[in-house]
């Protein structure tokens, strides 16, 4: 097989985006984990491409590696295609008006539909933003609350487990949240086989965060899905969302003050590495209603497109 590929990345979250007409029916999943190998591309999801049914659509497929699975929604993945429709010839070849400022595209995913809008300069984007509303509507299906292992209290926003570092440091002190120390590795890993059997999620999704920002930040995170593999997500767009839904939920939102129509905008600190935190911005602009968050947009500081090729399997 010949695959044409583009290779980016959100603040280190690796994504590669494939064209699916070039893939055999009944192999996405399997080419898929196959590229994102480290002896191959190596990314943390892939993302599938076909042409949608109405204009401007594009209809998606997000594979990931670890389980390895086609999950329903990735934020990285979007950021990265918002950039490559713009910089690269994917734009073209899948029918986007690239004449407009901002650029705007629909994508079909398992989730539901997912606006973005690109803010260009030349061919140059800009400013990529998602519109997380299908992701929210499902993580409040899945199930949002407390729950408790021992003396630490933790949460559950839809598939992900989030935890508050300070909190979990008070649970179990001497924890590391820079290098990750096997001590850190080994209690993590038991927070997380607790969340699976309390929710009968079978990915380890997980956000470590605080409210101690090092830069321009309103607080930092980090996602350490897969500890004893060194599997480390730098940033994450659906796991930005699910922090927010879980800190809102958590009452940790009140010394914010929701702008007119009930709007809030979290800055949050992340990428780069393995530690807490991070150089780059996760812009979180939230609508919260009665029952929760009712709409949620996303875009991050440091999105790029790092290769374009032909891979051979």
């Amino acid at each position: 097989m010949k695959l044409d590929f583009v290779r980016g990345h959100m603040g280190g979250n690796l994504i590669i985006l494939m064209r699916g007409d070039q893939i055999p029916e009944g192999t996405e999943l399997e080419t898929a984990v196959k590229l994102m190998g480290p002896n191959y591309l190596h990314a943390h999801e892939t993302g599938i491409l076909y042409h949608g049914s109405k204009k401007g659509e594009i209809e998606v497929k997000i594979a990931e590696p670890s389980v390895p699975c086609f999950i329903s929604a990735c934020g990285g993945f979007t950021q990265v295609l918002g950039a490559a429709l713009v910089e690269t010839e994917l734009g073209k070849y899948y029918g986007i008006d690239l004449s407009l400022n901002p650029v705007q595209t629909m994508l079909i995913t398992g989730c539901g539909p997912t606006a973005l809008e690109i803010v260009t300069d030349g061919k140059k984007a800009l400013k990529i933003k998602t519109d997380m509303d299908c992701f929210v509507k499902e993580c409040y299906e899945r199930g949002v609350g407390a729950l408790c292992y021992g003396e630490l209290k933790y949460m559950r926003a839809g598939k992900f487990l989030v935890i508050n570092a300070d909190h979990f440091e008070t649970a179990y002190p001497g924890l590391d949240f820079v290098s990750w120390n096997q001590k850190t590795r080994d209690i993590l890993q038991i927070i997380q086989h607790d969340f699976m059997e309390k929710t009968g999620e079978n990915e380890p999704n997980v956000a470590v965060y605080d409210w101690n920002p090092r830069q321009k930040g309103d607080l930092r995170v980090v996602f350490p899905h897969y500890v004893q593999d060194d599997f480390f997500e730098p940033s994450c767009g659906t796991g930005s969302i699910a922090l927010g839904i879980a800190v809102l939920s958590a009452g940790e939102l009140k010394h914010l003050n929701p702008v007119e129509s009930g709007w809030l905008t979290l800055n949050i600190e992340s990428g780069g590495g393995i530690e807490l935190g991070g150089p780059d911005i996760t812009t979180l602009e939230i609508k919260v209603g009665t029952e929760g968050v009712e709409t949620a947009v996303f875009s991050h500081s440091r999105v790029e497109i790092t290769s374009v090729g032909v891979a051979m399997l």
